[in-house]
């Protein structure tokens, strides 16, 4: 017996065969059928989204038949679920915690490598045929540097513990987490000005919520070195970007990696499209094979629980 109308996106075929054979499934690509899952969305018993948005008409429409969505990431970015909605309706609303966590630490030391060695640069340079370049690209090492992690979470422990084989100095910015949790890792738990001020490298591994937002501005960008970089793998809305695409254009740090921006797919006119000493990249800090294998299987497991009546095991809503 079905347990269930699921609404998925195109996930491994072993996934949704597993899931078929408890369900009744509704495989639908949100980019390239917008209508479709706009359309499927409150007609559904269960989602599981990895970018397809769940709006508050989706779960008023559903008229209580939707009991669960799952995502397949970490965190609830609340431009893809509306988590108000989903209290209001006692729909569960669940996630993945720490499945790309190694995804996402290993890409910011990919990025700070690129940053501090010129890579992108210097590969263009050689392709173009301009190997005599190559001095143009004297980079720094990161041996030596101190790097400052705001937010110790799952992915921020995870660059914590790589720093350490780069040998590299560590601060730790994290108002919710002991003194001892970075002293263990042989950090120093600062505040924020001081991880702005004293790193040559600043890491972002916070979500976004209302304390958050534009926590980098203006004011936070003028306190880092003129030779610093920032890293911005955790949400766009963390960083004001005017603020920071200014810092870099007047070179008042030496770049930005940039995976994650308020808005996605960015404006053709956004001012860091512009810069040569800023890395961007489409929000791919947690897409490995394995990462993602880890996360659809969760949330499909999770979906499953919910439609045979029991609880999830990864609630961020609590439903009915």
């Amino acid at each position: 017996m079905s347990l269930g109308r699921v609404l998925v996106e195109k996930f491994q075929p072993e996934l949704i065969e597993w899931l078929g054979a408890r369900a009744e499934v509704v495989v639908v690509d949100p980019w390239a059928e917008p209508e479709r899952w706009e359309r499927e969305a409150p007609r559904v018993d269960a989602v599981i989204s990895r970018k397809g948005r769940i709006t508050r008409r989706h779960v008023e429409e559903s008229r209580g038949r939707l009991r669960i969505i799952a995502r397949t990431g970490v965190g609830v970015d609340v431009s893809r679920v509306d988590v108000d909605a989903a209290r209001e309706h006692k729909v569960w609303v669940t996630n993945m915690p720490g499945v790309n966590a190694a995804a996402v630490a290993e890409l910011a030391f990919g990025q700070m490598i690129a940053l501090a060695r010129h890579s992108v640069a210097a590969d263009s340079a050689v392709k173009a045929q301009r190997w005599a370049d190559g001095p143009r690209f004297q980079g720094i090492e990161l041996a030596g540097k101190t790097i400052g992690i705001v937010g110790m979470g799952n992915i921020g422990t995870r660059v914590a513990l790589r720093a350490r084989a780069f040998e590299m100095q560590l601060l730790v910015c994290d108002p919710y987490i002991p003194a001892s949790h970075v002293t263990a890792l042989g950090g120093q738990w600062v505040g924020l000005e001081a991880v702005l001020r004293d790193s040559d490298f600043v890491t972002l591994h916070c979500p976004l919520n209302n304390e958050t937002r534009h926590m980098i501005g203006a004011r936070q960008l003028g306190l880092m070195k003129k030779s610093a970089f920032l890293v911005n793998l955790a949400r766009g809305g963390v960083v004001d970007e005017d603020a920071l695409a200014a810092s870099l254009a007047e070179k008042r740090i030496a770049g930005a990696a940039i995976d994650v921006m308020e808005s996605e797919p960015p404006r053709k006119d956004h001012p860091l499209l512009a810069l040569e000493n800023v890395l961007l990249s489409p929000h791919i800090g947690g897409s490995t094979r394995e990462a993602q294998t880890r996360g659809e299987w969760g949330a499909a497991e999770e979906v499953v629980r919910v439609l045979q009546g029991e609880k999830p095991l990864n609630p961020v809503i609590q439903g009915r």
